[in-house]
Parts: structure tokens; sequence; C-alpha cells
């Protein structure tokens, strides 16, 4: 499965699926390999400093991305503490929640089975 990184989408390449809107479809190929999850993780930490007010609405979309990650990783644990993270992450937009999503994410590195 190929991966995009990009500064607007983090998760996999939807460029083959059908009825794709026009604001979707990329001129440049950012598609490579996935990057191993703990990688990930690590760079959504360095993303929580911007996740307040519209970075919010970003980070919660790379949580989400991150959380598909860990499901192709078969770490369901992980995944489920993603996805509570991008839901926390989205109610970022009207407060600070930034210290919560330290938290979450603390939560959702302890559940990896890589560490335990």
């Amino acid at each position: 499965m190929l991966w995009v990184d990009h500064q607007n989408y983090f998760g996999p390449d939807r460029r083959f699926a059908r009825n794709l809107r026009l604001r979707e479809r990329r001129h440049s190929d950012c598609a490579g390999s996935p990057p191993h999850l703990a990688t990930a993780m690590r760079q959504l930490r360095m993303r929580i400093i911007d996740a307040r007010g519209a970075g919010a609405q970003a980070f919660a979309d790379r949580a989400h991305g991150t959380a598909i990650l860990a499901l192709l990783n078969d770490e369901h644990e992980t995944a489920d503490a993603l996805s509570s993270l991008a839901a926390t992450a989205a109610r970022g937009t009207e407060r600070d929640v930034r210290s919560f999503l330290y938290q979450g994410l603390d939560r959702a590195h302890a559940e990896l089975r890589a560490y335990h």
C-alpha cells in the first residue's frame, strides 16, 4: 500500500479510487511507503504545539491517518486511542486542548505492543 505524507493529507494513497473530487487530485506524486508507526506517532507529538484554533482540525486529520496506520499494523488498541485523540483535537477549535492531546498521545503510545 502506498502512503501519502503531505501538509494537507496524511494517509493511504487514494488516487486510484473512483469518484474523487477535483480538489483531492494531486498533480505531483507524493506517495511512498508507509512510515513506521512509532515514527508517525513521534511526528504527531511534534504537531501538538500547533493544535489549537484552525490547527486543531489539521492535527485531528493527521491523528486519524495515524490511527489508520495503527490498524494496518494490527495495533487495534493504539488505533482506538488515536481515534479518540482525533476526536479530542477536533473539539479544540474553540478552546485549547493541547494538554489533553499530550495525555491522549501518551496513552496511545503506551498501547503499542512493540513497547510492552
